[in-house]
């Protein structure tokens, strides 16, 4: 995902803090191995010197990078479908460990289920068939857990269901 200026800036300045307590401290205890006596005052304000330089330098690097577009951006899409990824783990409690108690394929079914009622949105909106109705053969759960809402949502549902069967694929697969 892309990264707005002030992200960039913050993440700069926290990696910078970090830096210059490294840094202070690295000189504090290995300038005077090399010989060279400098007190805390002069220790600090060359720190500091120090750490403004390298906070333009993280910052022009990180906005370059943005520029350049080395990280690709993902759509407004891709973000909600990993968002009700996301959602589905923090808030409805699906954890790996609940997702793998599935049936290999079987939450990609669900996601397959969810994609088709998007069609069926586009085709003629919800028509004269109730949405529970229009719950799909092939769908693998009780219909208590049938909850269509919409293309769009249907089909971030869809995605979101997809990867994580795609997800526990790899786990199994690590596994063997």
């Amino acid at each position: 995902m892309k990264q707005s200026r002030f992200m960039s800036w913050l993440e700069s300045l926290i990696n910078i803090a970090v830096g210059f307590g490294i840094s202070l401290l690295a000189q504090m205890f290995f300038l005077p191995l090399l010989g060279v006596m400098i007190d805390f005052h002069q220790n600090l304000v060359f720190a500091m010197i120090m750490t403004v330089i390298s906070i333009v330098r993280s910052y022009t690097l990180r906005r370059i990078f943005e520029a350049l577009h080395i990280r690709r951006p993902l759509s407004p899409f891709m973000q909600a479908v990993i968002a009700e990824r996301f959602r589905q783990v923090e808030v409805e409690g699906w954890t790996a460990e609940h997702d793998d108690a599935h049936r290999s394929g079987e939450l990609a079914l669900a996601g397959a289920a969810y994609a088709r009622t998007a069609y069926i949105h586009l085709l003629d909106g919800p028509g004269l068939l109730t949405w529970s109705e229009r719950r799909p053969d092939f769908w693998p759960w009780s219909a208590d857990w049938w909850k269509p809402t919409g293309f769009r949502r249907d089909l971030v549902k869809a995605g979101a269901l997809i990867i994580a069967d795609g997800e526990q694929f790899d786990r199994n697969r690590k596994r063997k």
